[in-house]
């Protein structure tokens, strides 16, 4: 009987997966992927841009695809992070939190 419980906790923990954010780090760098432990989707960071004598010019959002977000691209082709990128396990169902609804939740990070 007591193996019966177990099995069925261990089972209702498994079958009820939350999704979860968690910074991904890489303050400097141009770009930087997130971890690979989960199947993460980079949501947002932001950028400082410099101009060719690394001079601080503007701040912008980073570019985030898929699951890397990237500073050097279009009008900040030297740009850096300036925060670690937020990534986000992605929605595989239920009310968890994902990219879309990240801002929803914690409109203070946004």
């Amino acid at each position: 009987m007591k193996i019966a419980i177990v099995a069925f906790f261990l089972f209702a923990q498994v079958s009820t997966g939350y999704s979860w954010c968690i910074n991904a780090g890489g303050v400097g760098e141009y770009s930087k992927d997130c971890p690979s432990s989960a199947d993460f989707e980079a949501c947002f960071a932001r950028c400082q841009c410099y101009d060719a004598n690394d001079n601080p010019t503007f701040e912008r959002d980073a570019l985030c695809i898929l699951d890397t977000c990237y500073c050097a691209y279009d009008s900040c082709p030297y740009g850096r992070l300036i925060t670690s990128p937020l990534c986000c396990t992605k929605d595989h169902g239920g009310a968890s939190i994902t990219c879309d609804n990240y801002c929803d939740s914690y409109p203070e990070d946004c």
